[in-house]
């Protein structure tokens, strides 16, 4: 128990949330609640690289599929910078060269 009542017991959430609630309006953070702790804390782990089934792990979810549902949209760089590491790869450290955006220094391949 995070938060148990002054005799030891579990608080009720209905509870807690409004005091919660009520404590983030009087330190001037607006109305939260403390399901969105929840929320931005997978998506700190998410923004410093932990793998997402690790966060799934972190958040109890029954599968990585409803982590990636909810998330999902924040791995996206993962994505950008697995396409990055792959090209680099296989092209030998060169950067694609898109028409019209090459760099001035760029050869000119038709």
């Amino acid at each position: 128990m995070i938060f148990p009542t002054v005799f030891g017991n579990p608080s009720d959430p209905d509870t807690f949330s409004h005091l919660f609630s009520n404590l983030a309006r009087k330190a001037g953070l607006g109305h939260w609640h403390p399901h969105e702790l929840r929320h931005s804390g997978a998506s700190l782990m998410l923004a410093q690289g932990t793998p997402l089934h690790v966060v799934s792990e972190a958040l109890g979810h029954a599968s990585i599929a409803i982590t990636k549902d909810v998330y999902g949209h924040l791995v996206e760089g993962e994505k950008r910078a697995a396409t990055a590491a792959i090209s680099g790869a296989l092209l030998g450290g060169q950067r694609p060269v898109a028409p019209g955006v090459a760099p001035k220094d760029a050869e000119n391949t038709g």
